[in-house]
């Protein structure tokens, strides 16, 4: 038994069904056992790939802090200052403070403030395509505190800048960098026993060119205003950067996403025209 062929596909409108072709089909049980090949590869693969690369983050190690600020006040009343362990490689600046203010005598004394800053800077590998560098982390912040005073307020915060290549800009000159990107802890009051923790995941974009080299720029503050009385910053206070899933700190994540990628997922979703 053999099936009609066509002479060309013009031969043969698609939209009418071939009836003649097909009741020339075998029958299933003439050819038992045999399997067509040739189907082509399957979209497994395809698939498997892009579920990799989404789930995939590469780790970029951040640099230890270094201190970069120091504000205090001057005179006798600024002898005890806001102390900072030695950084490490952890994305973590951690603080102590044992503080006492006397009771005022007049009224033209005014709250005792401190204000510390330490910065990291980390550059990235260079980008093999065009395209986008996308980024995330996490910003946390815990004040283990205790105190009596009549003005106590502690709080944190974090800068951050993001620059497409090193070797033309500053991270720390980015648009925007002078405002922090969060504020963890705000105006923590002093008292006793005070244990107080915030996090935030931060998640963002930049165009970037073939063989630019991008880099990120983070800022973490502490700032202690105080008056009439006595204050105690613990340890376990610290500030820190990390990545979004729970694990260790000291590590931001990212991946480049090429051009042409971008440009195909961006039309995806487009439905196909019927000729």
């Amino acid at each position: 038994m053999t099936i009609a062929t066509v002479s060309s596909t013009r031969d043969l409108a698609l939209d009418v069904l071939p009836v003649d072709l097909i009741d020339d089909l075998p029958n299933a049980a003439d050819e038992t056992g045999t399997h067509r090949a040739g189907f082509g590869d399957s979209f497994d693969r395809i698939q498997a790939g892009i579920q990799g690369w989404l789930r995939h983050w590469e780790p970029l190690r951040l640099p230890a802090f270094t201190a970069v600020r120091d504000v205090q006040p001057s005179g006798s009343r600024g002898r005890s200052a806001l102390q900072a362990a030695p950084t490490q490689p952890d994305g973590a600046v951690r603080v102590t403070a044992a503080l006492y203010d006397g009771p005022q005598h007049d009224g033209s004394r005014g709250p005792l403030a401190w204000s510390r800053n330490w910065a990291s800077v980390a550059v990235l590998p260079p980008a093999r395509e065009a395209g986008r560098l996308f980024y995330r982390f996490r910003v946390s912040s815990r004040l283990v505190l205790d105190g009596r005073a009549a003005l106590s307020l502690a709080s944190t915060s974090v800068n951050f800048g993001v620059v497409s290549d090193a070797a033309k800009a500053s991270p720390f000159q980015a648009p925007g960098f002078a405002t922090p990107i969060a504020r963890p802890l705000v105006g923590v009051q002093c008292r006793e026993d005070q244990d107080a923790s915030a996090s935030q995941v931060f998640e963002g974009s930049i165009a970037v060119r073939q063989g630019e080299t991008p880099a990120m720029a983070f800022v973490i503050g502490t700032d202690l205003l105080f008056e009439d009385g006595w204050v105690r910053v613990h340890e376990g206070s610290s500030t820190w950067i990390g990545p979004v899933e729970p694990g260790a700190s000291g590590t931001v994540e990212f991946r480049y996403a090429p051009a042409a990628m971008l440009r195909v997922l961006g039309r995806l979703d487009e439905p196909h025209q019927v000729a």
